[in-house]
């Protein structure tokens, strides 16, 4: 470690990283576009100067970025030069740039708007027009680019030099007539294209899902962990007015994912928004399935499982830890033992996130001892029983194509069994309603939190299955 002052206040700080990751790690935030902890330092936009002495010799203006760390050194980044310096920065940055935040899907989290503010940089001394560049241009599937707001800090660049070694942008042109463009103008592919939008500091590359869908100050954000593989992505959920779900994007994580994320797991939402999802019980009576309370769904199921027989119980890939140990001791009520649906792997594994397996907690249900099985097998066990409890967000969708037979079923999902032989019909959060654990395929815990909450009567799926159990095993005590 090295020792450094820092707005006068002696640290010690990693010499191998840069001058302004040492600032930030000690609390200090110095303004930056070009720079990225995720990427190579490049040092183009000159926003990050700070006031620097070494050595005795008089202190110097530097860009933080690309400023090695020395024993000794005495930084400020607070001085009226450093600030002034700054200043001129941005207003070479604005001078080109459009003034259309009002439209802008940047607008609440662009850096260029609070730097501004920061640095009190609210006048130009130029009065040429702007100059004029394309707007909205298709890349694509996920990206639109807006060249005009472009600042040309190059993170998008270097993310795909870097990152996912897939360069698929360049700067074209020189000095003032530089721009950011696509080789040939051929549109972007690859299944990591949105973090592109992320890592723009302002509104020139932008999600075309998202693109007027909702304004940043109206999403309310909470972490959770991405459902689409066994990764498990750290990840913000972002919930307009706490009903849809409008927004999934990476959160930093150092041991799974760090910064970025892959585009299957950042589009996966549209299913938490479904209309049609199940917020009650359903309760069989005749051909038809009856709507009641989850109370009393849930009291209809323990008198269906207590009829005893051979039973079957088959969870879901994206049960929680906590859901896992509740269906165990369900089935060993029920004197069998629980598995749970395996989904087939998928052609999206790849050597940067995506596993290829899309059960996310598979490692986590195998150590507590659920067993793996096809959704062919899983239908051959609820065909070949008497009674049969279904259980988690899209174990249905996971057997959607198989035989189920005539077993008493009792499902707990997001959406109703329509199967022959169903019973009842109770309700089961997703994943971004629920607290809990899953493990990912390195081994790593992570935690489930409730960044939305579920609908009225769609009760913890734990809860629901322990209560089931007592029920059953309060009756057997009768018996």
């Amino acid at each position: 470690m090295t020792k450094i002052t820092l707005n006068g206040r002696e640290i010690e700080v990693d010499a191998s990283k840069p001058l302004i990751a040492a600032c930030e790690e000690n609390g200090v935030d110095v303004p930056r576009y070009c720079y990225h902890p995720g990427l190579s330092p490049e040092g183009s936009c000159r926003i990050c100067q700070v006031e620097v002495s070494e050595g005795g010799r008089p202190p110097r203006v530097v860009v933080s970025c690309r400023t090695p760390i020395t024993e000794g050194m005495v930084v400020n980044t607070e001085t009226p030069e450093a600030h002034e310096t700054r200043r001129q920065c941005l207003e070479f940055l604005l001078k080109n740039h459009p003034l259309d935040c009002p439209i802008c899907d940047k607008a609440g989290e662009c850096t260029l708007q609070d730097y501004s503010f920061a640095e009190g940089q609210t006048e130009g001394k130029t009065e040429e027009p702007r100059r004029k560049l394309e707007k909205r241009m298709d890349l694509g599937d996920v990206i639109v680019l807006d060249q005009e707001r472009c600042i040309l800090c190059t993170r998008c660049v270097r993310y795909q030099e870097e990152v996912t070694k897939k360069p698929e942008l360049t700067n074209a042109g020189l000095a003032s007539n530089t721009y950011i463009t696509t080789f040939g103008e051929r549109p972007l592919t690859g299944n990591y294209q949105g973090n592109l939008a992320d890592i723009c500091p302002v509104g020139a590359l932008t999600l075309k899902q998202f693109r007027f869908q909702a304004r940043v100050w109206n999403l309310e954000k909470e972490s959770s962990i991405c459902g689409e593989c066994s990764r498990g992505c750290s990840i913000s959920a972002e919930v307009l007015r706490r009903n849809e779900v409008k927004r999934i994007r990476p959160l930093f994580d150092a041991d799974v994912n760090k910064w970025w994320m892959c585009d299957t797991g950042r589009f996966a939402f549209e299913h938490f928004n479904d209309a049609e999802r199940l917020t009650g019980g359903l309760v069989a009576s005749g051909d038809n399935l009856l709507v009641t309370t989850t109370k009393d769904a849930l009291a209809r199921a323990a008198e269906v499982l207590g009829t005893g027989g051979k039973a079957a119980v088959v969870g879901s890939a994206w049960l929680s830890q906590e859901e896992a140990a509740a269906l165990a001791a369900l089935a060993g009520a029920l004197g069998t033992k629980a598995v749970f649906v395996s989904p087939e792997a998928n052609e999206l594994k790849d050597d940067l996130l995506h596993t290829g397996d899309p059960a996310p907690n598979r490692r986590g249900l195998e150590e507590l001892g659920l067993k793996a099985v096809s959704a062919a097998d899983a239908a051959a066990a609820v065909a070949g029983a008497e009674l049969a409890v279904l259980a988690g967000e899209r174990v249905l969708a996971g057997l959607a194509d198989e035989n189920l037979g005539t077993a008493k079923l009792v499902t707990f999902d997001t959406g109703p069994c329509l199967a022959a032989g169903v019973e009842v019909c109770l309700p089961a959060p997703f994943h971004i309603e629920k607290v809990g654990t899953w493990l990912n395929v390195d081994g790593l815990e992570r935690n489930l939190t409730v960044a939305r909450k579920a609908p009225a009567g769609v009760e913890p799926l734990d809860r629901s299955l322990n209560t089931l159990h007592a029920a059953l095993a309060g009756a057997g005590a009768q018996a």
